[in-house]
């Protein structure tokens, strides 16, 4: 033992705690209610039965047959005892949060079995209990009259707020799975595409062209949701920019996108993009074309036809070479260009999109895509 049998009963002397005892117990109260130790170690919580303040013993309970026991050292007249005595035995356990009880009294034939297995599990008990934890049956029940034993029962109160626990924790779970299955189903925005031609083209292609309303630019990117994915778009019909030709050949394409517009649905801003872009220093993207594109009679003929082209895109202030393949299309009201380049958002120095915490997350790449709709000047 860390302190001595005799200094034990010392502290005791006359069935009442000395200082010593009472700093002691202070500080084990808290240590047992923190859940600190094992856990037949608690705090009881009882009013006192004079002030009617709440009062607090550290206690260690004895396991028999499946139940719990609180049996007190010092005999039937310490004061824990004549404190639940008084609050009709109800009162409080504290271990990790507090759980009201019922301590049921436990009849003096039936208790020896009960005082042999609290004197056995509790090593601080044996200094002031008059019998030995190998001594026989007989022995306890010698000395039961003396020291009653209570069962802890906790009470229905504490029951259902175990329920509530369960039951709000269902409730988020069946929020978090409602809210996995709405960005799983919500539908994705739909790919841009080339518009229905007008009538067929005529004549050589103009040589200035203006990028015309219609144009749309933006951004997808795959997001997760507990273990559901879908995506987040950003689109913008902020779009300028021109493109000159020559015979045969595209010389020159240049596009400024107006990031301060995207939109995630058509009405709402798109905050993410926002904050990752940083679109409040950096409010345009640019993309321009470094080297030229050779058209075909098919162009001429107004088929759509596809064309690699090598540009350079501008974000953030950052400027990378991308390749990409376009579809392009002339009719007799001008020429309509689809196209989509992949990004890698460390490429340009760019923030990933914040996430989910551990719910979910966006992905740390994306596809930059665009439909210029061209009008000769």
């Amino acid at each position: 033992m860390l302190i001595h049998e005799e200094r034990l009963r010392a502290m005791y002397a006359g069935g009442r705690g000395n200082t010593t005892a009472r700093r002691f117990a202070r500080f084990w109260a808290v240590v047992f209610a923190a859940g600190l130790t094992p856990r037949r170690w608690i705090t009881l919580e009882v009013p006192g039965r004079r002030s009617g303040r709440p009062t607090r013993f550290p206690l260690g309970m004895a396991e028999w047959q499946g139940d719990w026991y609180l049996v007190p050292m010092l005999g039937g007249d310490c004061n824990w005892v004549r404190n639940v005595r008084a609050a009709g035995h109800r009162a409080v356990i504290r271990r990790r949060g507090a759980r009201p009880c019922l301590l049921t009294e436990v009849p003096t034939a039936d208790r020896a079995p009960i005082l042999r297995s609290f004197v056995q599990q509790v090593p601080g008990a044996r200094p002031h209990v008059p019998a030995e934890r190998t001594a026989p049956l007989e022995a306890f029940a010698a000395i039961a009259a003396g020291y009653p034993a209570f069962r802890v029962d906790f009470t229905r109160t504490a029951r259902r707020r175990r329920w509530w626990w369960i039951a709000a924790i269902a409730a988020v779970v069946v929020l978090l799975a409602a809210a996995a299955a709405a960005v799983a189903g919500q539908p994705p925005v739909a790919p841009l595409t080339l518009p229905v031609p007008a009538a067929p083209p005529s004549g050589a292609p103009a040589e200035e062209w203006r990028i015309a309303s219609g144009s749309v630019a933006g951004f997808r990117i795959e997001q997760t949701f507990l273990g559901m994915t879908s995506e987040v778009t950003g689109r913008t019909g902020g779009v300028t920019g021109t493109m000159t030709v020559h015979g045969d050949r595209i010389d020159a394409v240049e596009a400024r996108i107006d990031l301060l517009t995207l939109t995630s649905d058509g009405r709402e801003p798109a905050p993410q993009f926002a904050t990752s872009l940083e679109t409040a220093r950096f409010p345009q993207a640019v993309v321009r074309l470094t080297a030229p594109i050779v058209l075909d009679a098919a162009f001429a003929a107004g088929s759509a036809v596809t064309l690699p082209a090598t540009g350079e895109l501008t974000l953030r202030g950052v400027t990378r070479p991308v390749t990409t393949t376009l579809t392009a299309r002339r009719d007799a009201t001008g020429v309509a260009v689809l196209g989509a380049v992949p990004i890698r958002f460390a490429d340009w120095q760019i923030s990933e999109p914040q996430g989910y915490g551990p719910l979910g997350s966006l992905s740390d790449h994306g596809v930059a895509e665009f439909l210029l709709i061209l009008r000769s000047t």
